[in-house]
């Protein structure tokens, strides 16, 4: 059985150097499900220092890829 797939997902990233590729990975996960309906963009959100959420959001067009900087 396939879970389907990922619409959201919670990243902590280990260390600086590695953020980049961290959040790329996560964003090619997230674009299956944006493909499939079509409906949402992508957001990053960055909650502090290595901490971020990606996911679908209907604030973000569809085929787009946003970032938010939620850090107080």
């Amino acid at each position: 059985m396939s879970a389907g797939p990922v619409s959201h997902l919670d990243i902590t990233v280990p260390n600086r150097a590695s953020m980049d590729h961290c959040l790329n990975a996560a964003v090619e996960s997230v674009m299956e499900a944006a493909l499939r309906h079509r409906t949402h963009g992508i957001l990053i959100t960055r909650h502090g220092d290595r901490h971020f959420t990606v996911g679908l959001s209907a604030a973000v067009p569809f085929g787009y890829t946003e970032e938010h900087d939620n850090r107080g």
